[in-house]
């Protein structure tokens, strides 16, 4: 009888797959010869990053954040970071300090910005505010106890509202 068929040969694993994942993720040299799987992420090194809440998502709580904080949800919390964006779709309810602030959306609460707050056309702002510079476009909304944040020349600030009278805080 004649076989056709091709002669079984044994299957041979080989280490190609293996060496190239351990390629992608490689090992950080510590001294020791270890393997790891772990990802090594250049994004890590580069400092801080944002911190965004997207559309249909709700926060409660607080945030303490390095990088920017992008506010596309609804937010209950108490925030601190460098700069605060709210988008149109964005609402933020609480206690805020921050560098810089850009409202597309609302706010509502006690927000205290050391140098620029910008409100857009369509945002809308109420509660106690504090800021250092203020650009308001047409139709941004402003409702609420407004004060002038000053520096003086030893970095202390002080408060003048908006009748141009100090505080008596």
């Amino acid at each position: 009888m004649l076989n056709l068929r091709k002669p079984e040969t044994p299957v041979v694993p080989t280490t190609t797959a293996t060496q190239s994942v351990l390629d992608r993720y490689p090992t950080p040299d510590t001294g020791r010869s270890t393997s790891s799987l772990t990802p090594v992420n250049p994004l890590l090194d580069d400092g801080p990053t944002d911190f965004v809440i997207g559309r249909d998502t709700k926060l409660k709580g607080e945030i303490d954040a390095q990088g920017d904080v992008i506010v596309e949800g609804d937010v209950e919390a108490s925030i601190r970071t460098a700069t605060m964006r709210i988008d149109a779709s964005g609402s933020v309810k609480g206690d805020v300090h921050v560098a810089n602030a850009e409202v597309r959306g609302t706010f509502e609460g006690s927000l205290n910005v050391r140098e620029c707050l910008t409100i857009c056309s369509d945002g809308n702002i109420s509660g106690a505010i504090r800021y250092g510079e203020l650009k308001v476009d047409k139709g941004g909304r402003i409702s609420g106890e407004m004060a002038l944040v000053v520096e003086d020349d030893h970095g202390s600030q002080s408060k003048t509202d908006l009748r141009g009278e100090p505080d008596e805080d």
